[in-house]
């Protein structure tokens, strides 16, 4: 018989269909799932004999869950700071100067960074786009997830064109031309060897890079791009997979008089930077999701219509797009942030209400991976993925209204108990998980020197000259 654990707070946000608050309120955890959540005395009389952990001074919610991010990000932040360079940079040390170790080393650092910012459900590209000459890369890239008991979701598939795509293997000495066929056959050994492995926690998305790596000049999918969605409609019905790709103007419409079984409620879409308003409908029409990234330098170059496609009945998650080059994985931050992004381009301080943001980055969030009958809210039956913020700081006082408090003045550091599957992986804000913090660190740094030297690209780790004093990067 499972054990029975209460998790006795402070306010519950339980996320629920009614969006319920209970203040105080408890929540009841038997083996990973949710048993019961409710008014704390309700919940501590129904579980009379179940162990408690005591969280009164703090707010209890659904874990939180970051829909789009890019493995190797967390350890090339601030490569090539200043320059311009750093999304080929970075294509060039993760296609050709990093091994096994490198993606396991990354791993471990970026679960950390998401764990301890009450990040329990993520997903990750295995790198910039997908590196899929050897499954062996994905796997690597998963591992640190799978150890720290996360739930976490690999996104592997084509990777940008054109292809042919070189890749080397330091370890091997091998070179590798990746082609459509060598990504499709290394995606679906990726699924084998992944999708419901660590107890269900790891699972697989077929992620191409671009929804449409290809337009032409009347802005059609090529012949190459029409393959490409095939291939992936294919693999993602086939399999029961999820899909998501990275998409920018004109690509959704592209896609939807290519291969229109491509748009369903499988797919999620990053970024959808400079998207117009006839593909806001395409996707609100079938269901298709969006994660935004307020941080993105994809949002930088063009806008995505947030407020827009939310009105217009598109599901949106906010999500980081990893923690690089000058971002991080504190999810919570970064939802204030694409709040306050929206209110300023509007002039409106109405937009964007504490509550939908919350919704964007857990019960949204789930939706736009699928996962939303498991996690990304606090109901019976659901996994039992829940976090708790410390509400004993005075960024957090008067204690008012909970929700807008914790949207508007929360952060990751703030985060003090975290539970996967009912497994407590951090409490009273320290990791509960077999991590030896400092070797991770010192394996962190000691990998991303060894890969950039193999690409000679050490002076991209030098301080910009125009660091201090310049108004601007010169370039």
């Amino acid at each position: 018989m499972s054990r029975t654990t209460v998790l006795v707070g402070g306010a519950v946000v339980t996320v629920d269909e009614a969006r319920r608050v209970h203040d105080p309120g408890a929540v009841a955890i038997e083996g990973d799932r949710i048993a019961a959540v409710g008014p704390r005395e309700q919940v501590l009389t129904e579980h009379r004999d179940a162990e408690t952990i005591e969280l009164q001074h703090a707010a209890i919610l659904p874990g939180l869950v970051d829909s789009h991010g890019h493995a190797g990000h967390a350890l090339t932040k601030d490569v090539a700071d200043g320059t311009g360079e750093w999304l080929d940079a970075v294509a060039e040390l993760y296609f050709r100067a990093s091994g096994t170790s490198f993606w396991e080393a990354e791993s471990r650092l970026a679960a950390l960074e998401r764990l301890q910012a009450g990040v329990t459900t993520s997903l990750s590209y295995t790198g910039s786009m997908p590196r899929v000459d050897d499954p062996k890369f994905a796997e690597a890239a998963a591992s640190g997830y799978e150890a720290y008991g996360l739930r976490h979701v690999v996104a592997v598939g084509p990777p940008n064109a054109p292809l042919p795509r070189r890749c080397y293997d330091p370890e091997t000495g091998t070179e590798t031309l990746v082609d459509l066929d060598r990504a499709m056959e290394t995606t679906e050994a990726v699924v084998d060897d992944l999708h419901g492995s660590a107890d269900g926690r790891l699972s697989v998305a077929v992620a191409p890079s671009s929804l449409v790596p290809e337009l032409d000049d009347d802005g059609a999918a090529t012949a190459f791009s029409v393959e490409q969605l095939e291939r992936v409609v294919a693999l993602a019905e086939d399999r029961d997979l999820s899909m998501q790709a990275h998409a920018y103007a004109g690509e959704v419409a592209a896609a939807a008089a290519a291969v229109p079984e491509v748009l369903s409620d499988r797919l999620s879409l990053a970024h959808c930077a400079g998207i117009d308003e006839r593909e806001i409908e395409i996707m609100a029409e079938n269901d298709v999701s969006a994660s935004h990234g307020p941080l993105t330098h994809a949002y930088a170059s063009a806008r995505f219509p947030v407020v827009e496609a939310m009105e217009a009945g598109v599901n949106v998650a906010v999500s980081t797009d990893g923690a690089a080059p000058d971002r991080s994985f504190d999810l919570l931050a970064q939802g204030r942030i694409a709040a306050q992004l929206q209110r300023a381009h509007f002039g409106d301080t109405s937009l964007f209400p504490a509550g939908k943001v919350l919704e964007t980055m857990t019960i949204d969030a789930a939706e736009a991976l699928g996962l939303e009958d498991e996690v990304g809210s606090l109901e019976p039956g659901k996994r039992a993925d829940v976090v708790a913020v410390d509400l004993d700081a005075a960024k957090l006082a008067p204690r008012v209204q909970h929700v807008p408090r914790l949207v508007n003045y929360a952060d990751g550091s703030d985060v003090e108990f975290v539970a996967v599957d009912g497994e407590t992986l951090v409490a009273d804000g320290e990791l509960q998980v077999d991590a030896a913090v400092d070797e991770v660190l010192a394996d962190a740094d000691r990998e991303l020197r060894a890969a950039v030297e193999r690409a000679g690209f050490e002076s991209y780790l030098d301080p910009h000259p125009d660091l201090w004093g310049a108004v601007r990067y010169r370039r």
